[in-house]
C-alpha cells in the first residue's frame, strides 16, 4: 500500500496540468492517444489522462485499487504492435497538422502514473556518470511481461522500502505476496521471501551485474542457493561478463543496454542473460534457464520517482 500512496501524492500536479493541455500535439502524442481512446472502450475502470511530448503517458483509475491496469497495458502494446509507430507516421497525410487535444476532465478520480513505451525508436547513450549501480528510491516501479514453457503473464515490481534482513542493508522489490531483497551497496540479491516467509537464500549474495559497467569486464560468482521450502540446496559458479552494447527494441521502447552474460562455469551453459539499461534503473530484457526450460521477460514500462 505504500506505494500506492506515493503514486496518489502526484494526482493534484497531473489533474493542473490537464487544465494546461490545450496546445497542439507532437505526432508522438497523437499516436498514442489514438491508442488510448481505443483502451478506452476496452479497459473498464482506467483511462488515459495525459500525454507528453515524447509519448509517455498517464493513465487514471476509477477508485483506488481498481483492477485492470494490466489489461490496459496489454491493450496499448497490442495496439503498437498492430500499427508501428513508423508504419503509423508514414500512413499519416502530410496535410495533417498537429491536432489539439485536453487531456479527458478529472471527474474526481484518483490518477496514477505510470511511464509509456515510447514511439519513438531513438536511443540513448550512456554517459560515464549513469555506469554505476542505479540509485532505487521508494516507489520506483518496472513492469514486465514473462513467458516461459510454464506460461505467460505480466508483473510489477516496486522499491517497498529499505531495511536490514539478517545483518545485511537491503533494498526490497515487492511484486505481490513476492519480495525479492537486494544488498544496498551492489544490488547482489540474497533473499526471497513469499508471504513473508523465506523461499531462497543465496549466500554469499549474488551480484548479477558488476558496478561500474564496462564491455569486457569478468567475475566469477560461486554461492550456495538454498531453496528453503523446497529443501534442495545447490552450489553454484558462474562465469559472467559484459559481453556488449547494443541497442534493443522491447515493449517499452528502444533502449541502449549492457548485454549480461552468465555461464554455468560446470557446464558451460547458459545460466542467465540480462540487457541492463542505464536510464531505466533496472534490466529491460532478460532470460533465465531452468529445469523446465528457458524464462523470457521484457519491460513493459516503468516509473522512476522524482529524485
Amino acid at each position: 500500500m505504500q506505494s500506492l500512496r506515493i503514486l496518489i501524492a502526484v494526482a493534484p500536479a497531473v489533474v493542473l496540468l490537464a487544465g494546461c493541455a490545450l496546445m497542439k500535439n507532437t505526432p508522438q502524442q497523437d499516436y498514442v492517444w489514438e491508442a488510448g481512446r481505443i483502451c478506452d472502450g476496452q479497459v473498464a475502470f482506467w483511462k488515459m489522462e495525459r500525454v507528453e511530448s515524447d509519448g509517455r503517458y498517464w493513465i487514471r483509475s476509477a477508485s483506488n485499487v481498481p483492477p485492470g491496469r494490466d489489461d490496459y497495458f496489454a491493450c496499448i502494446q497490442a495496439q503498437f504492435s498492430r500499427n508501428p509507430y513508423k508504419q503509423w507516421l508514414a500512413q499519416r497525410p502530410a496535410s495533417v497538422s498537429a491536432a489539439t487535444t485536453t487531456a479527458p476532465p478529472g471527474e474526481g478520480r484518483a490518477s496514477v502514473t505510470t511511464t509509456t513505451p515510447k514511439p519513438s525508436s531513438a536511443s540513448v547513450v550512456a554517459g560515464k556518470d549513469e555506469l554505476g549501480k542505479p540509485t532505487w528510491a521508494i516507489g520506483d516501479e518496472w513492469s514486465y511481461r514473462w513467458e516461459s514453457p510454464r506460461g505467460k503473464g505480466t508483473f510489477v515490481w516496486v522499491v517497498d522500502r529499505f531495511e536490514t534482513v539478517e545483518g545485511i542493508e537491503s533494498a526490497v522489490l515487492r511484486t505481490g505476496e513476492r519480495e525479492l531483497f537486494y544488498r544496498r551497496d551492489d544490488g547482489a540479491l540474497h533473499l526471497e521471501k513469499v508471504g513473508g516467509i523465506v523461499e531462497v537464500r543465496t549466500s554469499p549474495p549474488l551480484p548479477m551485474i558488476s558496478w561500474p559497467l564496462e564491455v569486457g569486464k569478468t567475475w566469477t560468482p560461486a554461492y550456495t542457493r538454498d531453496a528453503v521450502v523446497a529443501r534442495q540446496t545447490n552450489e553454484m559458479r558462474l562465469e559472467c561478463r559484459v559481453a556488449d552494447q547494443e541497442s534493443i527494441t522491447v515493449p517499452a521502447g528502444t533502449f541502449r543496454t549492457f548485454h549480461i552474460l552468465c555461464l554455468n562455469q560446470r557446464t558451460g551453459s547458459t545460466n542467465f542473460e540480462v540487457w541492463y539499461a542505464p536510464e531505466v534503473g533496472n534490466m529491460v530484457k532478460d532470460r533465465t534457464s531452468f529445469s523446465y526450460g528457458m524464462r523470457e521477460r521484457e519491460l513493459l514500462g516503468f516509473k522512476r520517482v522524482a529524485r
